[in-house]
């Protein structure tokens, strides 16, 4: 399970992924009719732009247009015998060239890190044993930024700052604008284990084989060869999705 707590209660929480993104016009034959593709664009949760943020590039560098730095709605106290403060947080920043902390970035590296952004989700994010998060682009969308893959260890890493989500920026632009309530991430719940690939043996394959063939006479439509004269073209229009056991994924606020 997924455990979250807000930065600022008025800010949003992790959203379930949908369907469809994407306005299209009329017409047949879109990506998104595809049942696997529409399975993928649902998997998971959706983190949030809870702010406006445009990214100006000036020759090779970038920068905000509008710094946003926000406090938290609840004080903490590092020694507990004293009264407790809010907490700040900025929106989004960059990598410093020359940075020693949190790491050491050499000049050669920032040169190819440059164009990448940090931006906060603004939520503390923990996971039950032996489950982590990957953060991750969100499928099937191209857009001026892609957002880089991540698998955090939300086990048992207690992070006590909100989660960050790295964006890189597209170098051949010189404004990208993200609106408030824009997916910026997805995030996917994995089981850690052993995931293991092995080769069917023949006699595996055989049988694997005549399964799907199988299938396909059971369930596809042949217009122009009869089922007996199989392989053939089969018509499975609305069958798979029928059939298809989708994963699903609920946020209680």
């Amino acid at each position: 399970m997924l455990h979250y707590f807000k930065f600022r209660q008025d800010l949003f929480d992790p959203t379930r992924a949908r369907d469809i993104y994407i306005k299209r016009p009329k017409g047949r034959g879109w990506p998104e009719e595809c049942p696997p593709m529409r399975a993928a664009n649902s998997f998971g949760f959706d983190l949030l732009a809870n702010f406006d943020v445009t990214f100006i590039r000036t020759g090779r560098t970038w920068s905000l247009k509008r710094d946003i730095v926000i406090e938290s709605d609840f004080a903490y106290s590092a020694t507990g015998s004293t009264e407790g403060q809010p907490l700040t947080q900025q929106y989004a920043w960059f990598w410093e060239k020359g940075q020693k902390i949190p790491h050491v970035i050499s000049d050669n590296v920032y040169r190819q890190i440059q164009n990448q952004v940090k931006v906060s989700s603004f939520l503390f994010l923990q996971t039950d044993r032996d489950e982590l998060l990957m953060m991750t682009d969100m499928p099937n969308l191209r857009r001026k930024f892609r957002t880089l893959t991540a698998v955090i260890d939300t086990d048992w890493y207690p992070a006590s700052y909100p989660w960050h989500i790295m964006l890189e920026l597209d170098p051949a632009e010189k404004r990208i604008a993200i609106k408030k309530g824009d997916p910026l991430a997805r995030i996917i719940p994995l089981k850690r284990d052993n995931y293991l690939a092995t080769q069917m043996t023949p006699p595996q394959f055989e049988t694997f084989f005549d399964r799907g063939q199988q299938w396909l006479r059971t369930h596809g439509k042949f217009e122009h060869e009869s089922a007996a004269q199989m392989p053939g073209v089969a018509d499975i229009t609305g069958r798979y999705r029928k059939l298809q056991r989708r994963a699903k994924f609920s946020v209680k606020s």
